[in-house]
C-alpha cells in the first residue's frame, strides 16, 4: 500500500497574508574586490609605454651609428676606387703622382722653387 501525501491546502486569505512586496535594492558593487586586477592591467600599461619608448630610443641611436657606418664605407669606396686608378699609372703619370705626393704631403720643393705662406690668416 502506498501512503499518499498530503498537499497542504493554501487557504486563499493566509497566501495573500504571506506574499508581500519587497524592495529589490541594487547590488552594492564591491570595489576592493577587482583592485589587484586594476593594478596589474595599470602596471602592465605602463612597462609597455616605458618599454615601448625605451625601444624607440634605441632604434633611433642605431640608424644614427648605422647611417655613421655607412658614410665610412662610401669613404673607404672612394679610397679603394682612387688605389686603383694610382695602381695602374705608368711612365709620366706615375711620375707627377709621386711628385705631387712629395709636394703635398711631405713638403718637398723642386730645384729653383718657392713656397710663401700666409701668415696674416686671410
Amino acid at each position: 500500500m502506498k501512503k499518499e501525501k498530503k498537499k497542504p491546502q493554501i487557504n486563499p486569505e493566509s497566501k495573500a497574508e504571506n506574499t508581500t512586496i519587497k524592495e529589490i535594492e541594487p547590488k552594492k558593487k564591491k570595489r576592493g574586490r577587482y583592485v589587484l586586477l586594476y593594478l596589474a592591467i595599470i602596471g602592465f600599461a605602463f612597462y609597455a609605454v616605458i618599454t615601448i619608448v625605451n625601444q624607440n630610443i634605441q632604434i633611433a641611436d642605431k640608424r644614427a651609428e648605422l647611417d655613421e657606418i655607412n658614410k665610412q664605407i662610401n669613404v673607404v669606396e672612394i679610397q679603394t676606387r682612387y688605389l686603383d686608378k694610382v695602381k695602374g699609372y705608368t711612365g709620366d703619370q706615375l711620375k707627377e703622382y709621386i711628385e705631387k705626393i712629395a709636394k703635398n704631403e711631405m713638403g718637398y720643393v723642386s730645384e729653383g722653387e718657392r713656397i710663401f705662406y700666409n701668415v696674416s690668416g686671410e
